[in-house]
């Protein structure tokens, strides 16, 4: 679509609904901007701690409190790993935010709802008001066979009880959904590739397979390499990262090699805490993981998606060390399609890690793959896909 017809559709109010985590926010930012861009209105609900991204992306913060980790609410200092505490935990979220969002903009109502696959808020939202509405995957979408790829075909009691949650919530607010409504999505933006998808060729086309969404993030700041040595990454994310071991053989495998390492380690660990660093080494609690990622040749990750994609989109082969929920997952399909191998960070040696490294950096089929993989990304759409996207439902 030409940029005229950008400008001649007429300016809307779009609001963008999330949670409150990393993973979730970062992927939809370049989408946020580039509506901006076209002259959109664009309201995104977050809380304190994420407002100076939001604003830097051009968006108006509707701000919320929220009592998911990481915020100053919080009920738990960790996710939980387990899909019924998390269901459970998102239905409590949802009961917290949706009448905040309701008081925010009763007199503001947006023209379309763009909401994350775990901001039930914005789908009951939309539902209730009557809004057109757009999924924002970050991750995997339903298709057949699935559920037995994320190991969730068992049925429970459990499980049962969630969904019988979840429908009498649907219900007392007056709204035609039901649990269902939360994995099949009347249509959605996926921020992957179809060919990372597992099962891919067998999702709906009302699922837009639009690859990552990578903005500048120019508040996170900039990276340059030292010298003109190769670059390690090594980052297991913002949550499940408190794991001085882990880091510490990274430091015996890596230390004294001709080539420069960036290690992560959170928010939660001094790095002090893990010794005198090898000189080949610079150690942060954060990083701008993107630029930094953009001078790397290979990415030791927890496989957590967002990490994945943005590897990839830059071309970087990948070491998997799952730490939690569909990491796991991420991470066997890393292996599969050989972009990469895959680690047990309780229980890797030094040589090990060694190992993997030389694997992902010198095998021709991983690097060709990895190639393949970034054009996919490249030939998916991205930013001028998912615009037109979500400007498509302005139009009924």
């Amino acid at each position: 679509m030409s940029q005229n017809l950008h400008r001649t559709r007429r300016r809307a109010h779009v609001l963008f609904a999330s949670i409150p985590a990393h993973g979730h926010i970062n992927p939809g930012l370049g989408l946020v901007a580039e509506l901006v861009e076209r002259g959109h209105r664009v309201s995104y609900a977050t809380t304190d701690e994420f407002t100076a991204q939001i604003t830097d992306s051009g968006a108006e913060p509707v701000r919320y409190d929220s009592l998911l980790p990481g915020t100053s609410g919080a009920q738990r200092s960790e996710w939980p790993d387990d899909e019924l505490t998390a269901q459970r935990l998102f239905l409590d979220e949802t009961d917290l935010v949706l009448p905040q969002l309701e008081r925010a903009l009763a007199d503001d109502r947006p023209d379309v709802i763009v909401y994350d696959v775990a901001a039930f808020a914005g789908l009951v939202l939309a539902e209730k008001w009557r809004i057109p509405r757009i999924q924002l995957s970050p991750t995997y979408v339903f298709s057949p066979g699935i559920e037995q790829v994320l190991g969730m075909t068992q049925d429970t009691a459990g499980k049962r009880e969630v969904r019988a949650r979840y429908d009498r919530y649907f219900a007392a607010q007056g709204v035609g959904l039901a649990f269902q409504d939360i994995a099949v999505p009347q249509r959605a933006i996926v921020t992957i590739p179809r060919g990372f998808q597992y099962f891919g060729d067998q999702v709906e086309d009302s699922f837009e397979f639009v690859g990552p969404m990578l903005s500048e993030r120019a508040f996170q700041g900039g990276w340059s390499p030292p010298d003109d040595r190769p670059v390690l990454v090594i980052s297991l994310g913002s949550a499940y990262n408190d794991r001085r071991d882990f880091y510490r053989r990274c430091l015996e495998a890596f230390g004294g090699m001709d080539r420069h390492v960036v290690l992560s380690v959170g928010r939660g660990i001094d790095p002090a805490e893990l010794g005198e660093a090898p000189e080949n080494f610079e150690i942060h609690q954060w990083i701008p993981q993107l630029k930094v990622l953009s001078h790397a040749d290979a990415f030791l990750t927890h496989a957590g998606m967002g990490g994945v994609m943005e590897g990839l989109h830059q071309g970087v082969p990948l070491i998997a060390a799952p730490q939690a929920a569909e990491q796991f997952a991420n991470a066997d399909r890393i292996e599969q399609l050989s972009l990469g191998v895959q680690v047990d960070s309780g229980t890797v040696s030094p040589d090990e890690l060694r190992d993997a490294l030389s694997k992902v950096t010198k095998d021709p089929d991983i690097r060709g793959n990895v190639d393949r993989m970034q054009q996919e990304i490249r030939e998916s759409g991205g930013l001028t896909r998912a615009a037109d996207r979500v400007e498509s439902l302005l139009e009924g």
